[in-house]
């Protein structure tokens, strides 16, 4: 098994990631101060509580990652659950612009289930026409090269 492909991103980008852990700790921080001042009368287990839904925030953040692979004709992609598609099952694909191209634009196509796996701060992506009616639309850093690693479409039967 060797693999063609690999790109694993983060659920939000590094510098969000930071402040918004500064802020949800500093938040957790000032409840639990104000909990020892009489006057405000914030009972103790609401900045325990807010502190530990804050930090499982945290770490879903942190621990959760979208992973693409090409290994062996097949496509995995993993954001809290796995979908793998083979090569055979790929119809189309279109790179490009993530806002674009998670619009459909120029495919034409209806009663179909859409999959968005896009993490945020990418602006490139590719979208793949899957059999079973369904399209995958995910964010990648090189969506090109991930594109040149797939089979050619076929042409349209008519």
């Amino acid at each position: 098994m060797t693999k063609a492909f690999e790109e694993v991103q983060d659920l939000i980008p590094r510098n969000a990631f930071l402040i918004m852990t500064f802020a949800l700790a500093a938040t957790a921080a000032f409840m639990f101060v104000c909990s020892f001042i009489e006057e405000i009368g914030t009972p103790i287990w609401m900045s325990a509580a807010t502190a530990v839904i804050f930090a499982g925030m945290i770490i879903f953040c942190f621990v959760v990652k979208l992973r693409v692979i090409i290994e062996d004709n097949v496509v995995s992609i993993r954001l809290l659950k796995r979908y793998d598609i083979k090569f055979e099952e790929i119809i189309d694909f279109k790179t490009g612009d993530i806002s674009i191209i998670r619009n459909y634009s120029g495919w034409g196509i209806k009663k179909v289930a859409f999959k968005n796996l896009v993490c945020v701060g990418y602006d490139n992506g590719i979208s793949l026409k899957v059999t079973g009616r369904r399209v995958f639309t995910i964010s990648l850093t090189d969506p090109e090269a991930f594109a040149s690693l797939l089979p050619a479409p076929s042409p349209p039967q008519s």
